[in-house]
């Protein structure tokens, strides 16, 4: 008998799988680090928009 090569890609993904989601479930995480990822300046057409209102 031999092993299909679907089986062999069939393990592989499922250990890929659960490697990563080990990983994600033993990963220390800090709430400041998320507060950081999710600020972000202002695009360039929104602040010429608010120079525009000011200047009025």
């Amino acid at each position: 008998m031999g092993i299909k090569l679907s089986s062999v890609v069939m393990v592989l993904m499922v250990f890929f799988i659960a490697k990563i989601s080990f990983e994600t479930a033993t990963a220390e995480t800090n709430p400041h680090d998320k507060v950081k990822i999710n600020e972000r300046s202002p695009a360039s057409i929104d602040q010429s928009y608010h120079d525009h209102l000011n200047n009025k």
